[in-house]
């Protein structure tokens, strides 16, 4: 293993990969709170830790502790965040009839439109962001895309 391996730099570029972290991180963390600012300007307001529960439920039916790991906070973090959204009649909760510990949650109706219209004002405006780009630009930012897919592990 060469010097420059050791030391954390990718070979290829000799961009340490502390620094491709750093950066990655940080533009992350600019996307995420663009997004959030958009969806608080819309009429279903709401704060990131809502919206990341109801893109969790999207994809189905989860127990309260399965969430709380998902969107690591705590069960009483996730308990409230869950309580707004049931009033808003977003979402149900259930006892399991087999193990009465256990409380699942899922979208109802009108939760599944709301976390539909959000993902496709969340896509708008990351469109609006990328549309800027030129072809090449976009080009690259696909082939980065596909490559960070793979290192990361997939959503539920």
């Amino acid at each position: 293993m060469s010097k420059q391996a050791t030391r954390g730099q990718s070979r290829a570029s000799g961009v340490p990969h502390g620094t491709l972290a750093r950066d990655l991180l940080h533009v992350t963390l600019q996307l995420m709170r663009s997004i959030a600012k958009e969806i608080r300007r819309s009429p279903q307001a709401l704060a990131p830790a809502q919206m990341g529960t109801l893109m969790r439920l999207a994809a189905g039916p989860a127990a309260m502790s399965e969430l709380a790991r998902h969107l690591a906070v705590s069960a009483p973090t996730v308990s409230k965040s869950i309580a707004v959204l049931a009033d808003r009649g977003w979402v149900e909760r259930w006892i399991d009839p087999a193990d009465r510990r256990q409380t699942f949650v899922r979208l109802t109706a009108e939760g599944r439109r709301v976390a539909s219209s959000m993902k496709r004002q969340s896509r708008r405006h990351v469109a609006s962001l990328l549309a800027s780009l030129t072809p090449e630009q976009r080009t690259q930012l696909m082939t980065t895309l596909e490559v960070l897919k793979g290192v990361l592990p997939p959503l539920p």
